[in-house]
């Protein structure tokens, strides 16, 4: 699991605390500089129909000589969130005051829109995720390819996270632009950062802002063609094919994932031809050191693939096992290959007891939330390089799905058979037990932590059934 220090968190600026580099050289890391720069001095804006624009002026945030990083962790779920910012090996605490939950720096930028007739007309403070999508490389000095994650917000129960931006690198702010009511017109927008993260990350008042002019016009007419647009269907490319490596009976601890489900959420009812179903959220993730991966080669003239796990050592594949098999499911919807072993879902009395059991039994892996991308081994941004999984179709003989390390993978249950039917089950109390690695199929480091229990209370009557859901370590109450 992630390393972690105790340390008290500051509550202000002036708190802000550097943890003691470990060596010479991890003293000499400095923090990088910041600079907040637009990529044009005008731009047009099309304005569509009455309502507001979003004056995204194509500003971006860049990092200069190092990385800017932040690393945001509880140590346990009853913790409150913190965040540090990382200077080579040296953890800076910054206030907790400064996070927007999960999702980002709080009050971060300021757009100021006016013009020459109406001087400022709005104001407007946003905040700000470092782990935006749009990337843009500034100079050389950097990476080739961008190492942080491509979103900020995640799953109620995540534990820590990773947010930054490369050096040499920028990321765009047009995601936080606000949107304000403005006619066809000429305009200044100016963004800026906000004078205590300007204050607190070292900006200098030349790097701290930038203001563009903003031209807001009517989009021209659209063309006779512009309606006859032929859809089209999106192609994925294909995921690396691993290399041959040797079979192996008992992988070594730091080649295998560690696999672990979460409390379920999203939890509701609902209600389908006469019948009441208990819908819900689940979510397995892997905190191991290497990723849960998997590969299916199709039996000629079937539609089942015999599944290997593959063992990963500093990012190389060190062997493969055996791991049941993959079927593809052909129903509208789903038309991919499904790995059969990685989860199973019941409902369960208060006495812990079997009573209704989820028909959902496949799976295509795939990282949809980071769940702990501070620990050991953790890919920061798997869909950078191709590694969100390649769940195939049915014409395929061959399919690789992954889950990194510090990732999770959920799933909604509200179809009638995944779902719970709870139409005639009495009023109680009840579990939702998720059971990671059911069969034993899978090679991980522990099996002790597979199985999480979520309490959930039915109440109500047949056609108007009702659920409360305690707070599971203090989070999440619904």
């Amino acid at each position: 699991m992630a390393r972690r220090r105790t340390v008290l968190i500051a509550t202000a600026l002036a708190g802000a605390c550097l943890v003691p580099a470990a060596s010479a050289t991890a003293a000499a890391a400095k923090p990088p500089t910041l600079r907040l720069f637009a990529a044009s001095a005008s731009v047009t804006i099309e304005k569509f129909g009455p309502g507001g624009v979003q004056v995204g002026v194509g500003a971006y945030l860049a990092a200069l000589g190092g990385d800017f990083r932040l690393d945001v962790r509880r140590a346990s779920y009853r913790s409150p969130i913190g965040v540090s910012q990382v200077i080579g090996s040296r953890h800076r605490v910054l206030p907790a005051s400064l996070l927007r939950g999960w999702d980002g720096l709080a009050r971060f930028v300021t757009y100021t829109v006016s013009s020459a007739s109406r001087g400022v007309i709005a104001t407007r403070t946003m905040s700000f995720c470092p782990n935006d999508w749009n990337r843009q490389r500034v100079d050389g000095s950097g990476p080739l390819t961008p190492r942080y994650p491509q979103f900020c917000g995640t799953n109620p129960f995540t534990l820590g996270s990773v947010w930054g931006i490369d050096r040499g690198w920028a990321v765009g702010l047009d995601r936080a632009a606000p949107v304000v009511r403005l006619p066809v017109g000429t305009y200044t927008v100016r963004v800026a950062l906000a004078p205590r993260y300007a204050e607190l990350f070292g900006v200098t008042p030349a790097n701290a802002s930038t203001t563009v002019t903003v031209h807001v016009v009517k989009p021209p007419p659209c063309p006779p063609s512009c309606g006859g647009v032929a859809a089209h269907r999106a192609t994925h490319a294909a995921p690396p094919r691993l290399p041959h490596v040797a079979t192996v009976a008992k992988p070594a601890p730091a080649t295998m994932p560690d696999l672990i489900p979460l409390p379920p959420w999203g939890i509701g009812i609902d209600r389908q031809a006469g019948r009441d179903y208990l819908d819900f959220g689940a979510t397995v993730w892997d905190a191991g050191q290497a990723p849960m991966d998997v590969e299916g080669f199709r039996r000629p003239g079937t539609n089942v693939m015999d599944a290997y796990q593959y063992f990963f050592r500093n990012g190389k594949p060190v062997g493969r096992a055996r791991a049941g098999t993959l079927l593809y499911d052909s129903r509208p919807g789903h038309e991919h290959w499904h790995f059969q072993q990685f989860a199973r879902y019941s409902l369960l009395t208060s006495s812990k007891s079997q009573v209704v059991r989820s028909e959902k039994e496949g799976y295509c892996l795939a990282p949809t939330d980071p769940i702990d991308l501070t620990v050991r081994g953790a890919l920061w941004d798997p869909y950078s390089i191709g590694l969100q999984g390649q769940c195939g179709d049915a014409t395929s003989i061959w399919t690789r799905e992954t889950l990194p390390a510090g990732w999770g993978d959920t799933y909604f249950q509200f179809l009638p058979g995944q779902s719970f039917d709870i139409t005639d089950l009495p009023n109680d109390t009840y579990y939702i037990e998720v059971r990671a690695n059911p069969l034993g199929a899978i090679h991980e480091t522990s099996t002790t932590n597979d199985v999480r229990l979520r309490k959930v209370i039915l109440g109500g009557k047949r056609g108007a059934r009702t659920v409360h859901v305690p707070a599971w370590n203090g989070l999440d109450p619904e």
